[in-house]
């Protein structure tokens, strides 16, 4: 059968006509919206993987896709050719310096720590540009005094080249050239290095985001061109944890062609066109459930799993503190107000109790629980203050 032939009572349509349905399935099974690409750049990258794999039409790349979904890592690889680089998609990077970065130090007292977290860093490019962004705001003394940028990535090789800082020319070139002489230093002909003295502010390390818990208590998150490579059902999981991870006003960043497939009322978009997103107080029963990891759920026998799970996420949206520590005095259920009181995170959960300031502040509790379980008689503790961190 050639390329444009079709089986007998079936219509004929353009191969245009179905191109057009093959961006339609991308952008539905993996969230990526090539709409707004250059077309004939993109029908030819599309063009050359098919040819790679030996199929003919996009009808049949789409049934390719469906029988190997490991198909859609080379696929956006060879649409985006590039992974990653310094200030990519400039606009965006221009947004997040102009509107974001700034209500972000607004909301924090001098001296405050900024915590954020460059997902799927790659080679680090991406993380290298929002420290560069965030000394400008700053200033880097206050940068180096303050700032904490997590970059994670499962690519150990990727990784090494991180941690180096250390970039050829042309991959310096996206750095305006007043940036790249300051922050940057000229070691081995062309090649420029990242600051070392700002480099430490710089914590690089693997990290899977389907498996791995969150890093907490961010303010911005960036994962850009990553949820991509993941389906529908793992990207809102990957969704809710993201929100769990930032403070109550936290930022997160995707890349320029990405959509939130889960709509959900866990983000809202602050600049759509920039893919700038703020955390929303509050989550959904569904989102909190998919929120928890295997490592952030404390042990549990497998037949009680599931009723714990539901328990948990139903508390969670309770007006009143609530923590729970199970018979072997680990802690596993805290709500969101309790979470926010006392300075606890869904990563403390499994803990041991004895280990978490809640235990002894503001009244010492491991003794009460004690009797509670010897007895079991309720205990009330009256006229107990609490003033959380940061409250006068």
């Amino acid at each position: 059968m050639s390329v444009d032939e079709k089986p007998a009572g079936r219509k004929a349509e353009s191969p245009a006509s179905d191109f057009v349905k093959l961006v339609e399935y991308l952008k539905a099974n993996r969230g990526f919206d090539f709409s707004g690409y250059k077309l004939s750049s993109l029908v030819r990258r599309v063009q050359k993987r098919m040819q790679q794999v030996g199929v003919a039409s996009y009808p049949e790349y789409v049934d390719y896709l469906e029988v190997h979904p490991d198909e859609f890592v080379p696929l956006f690889n060879t649409i985006l050719i590039n992974v990653t680089s310094f200030f990519r998609d400039p606009e965006a990077w221009q947004a997040l310096a102009e509107r974001i970065l700034p209500r972000i130090l607004e909301a924090r007292r001098p001296g405050e720590p900024i915590r954020c977290w460059s997902a799927g860093c790659a080679s680090g490019e991406e993380a290298y540009t929002l420290a560069i962004l965030l000394a400008e705001a700053l200033g880097e003394h206050d940068f180096r005094q303050r700032v904490k940028i997590y970059a994670t990535d499962v690519d150990d090789e990727a990784l090494a080249q991180a941690r180096q800082g250390s970039y050829a020319a042309s991959q310096a070139a996206g750095v305006p050239e007043e940036l790249r002489a300051r922050y940057f230093e000229k070691n081995n002909g062309d090649r420029y290095v990242f600051r070392p003295d700002l480099r430490r502010s710089l914590i690089f390390g693997r990290h899977d985001l389907v498996q791995d818990a969150a890093i907490s208590r961010l303010d911005l998150l960036l994962c850009r061109n990553t949820l991509m490579y993941f389906n529908a059902e793992t990207q809102a999981k990957i969704l809710a944890r993201f929100h769990f991870a930032l403070n109550r006003q936290g930022y997160l960043f995707l890349g320029k062609a990405e959509t939130l497939l889960s709509h959900n009322n866990s983000f809202r978009p602050e600049d759509l066109k920039s893919r700038i997103f703020q955390r929303t107080p509050s989550a959904s029963l569904r989102e909190r459930l998919l929120a928890l990891t295997p490592s952030e759920r404390p042990p549990q026998a497998n037949s009680k799993e599931s009723s714990s799970r539901v328990r948990e996420a139903a508390h969670d949206v309770g007006p009143v503190a609530m923590i729970a520590v199970d018979g072997q005095g680990r802690l596993v259920l805290a709500n969101e107000r309790a979470r926010q009181l006392f300075n606890l995170f869904v990563s403390d959960l499994g803990r041991p109790l004895k280990d978490l300031e809640v235990s002894y502040r503001p009244v010492e509790l491991r003794s009460h629980i004690e009797s509670v379980r010897a007895s079991g008689v309720a205990v009330t503790l009256p006229e107990v203050e609490w003033r959380p961190a940061g409250v006068g």
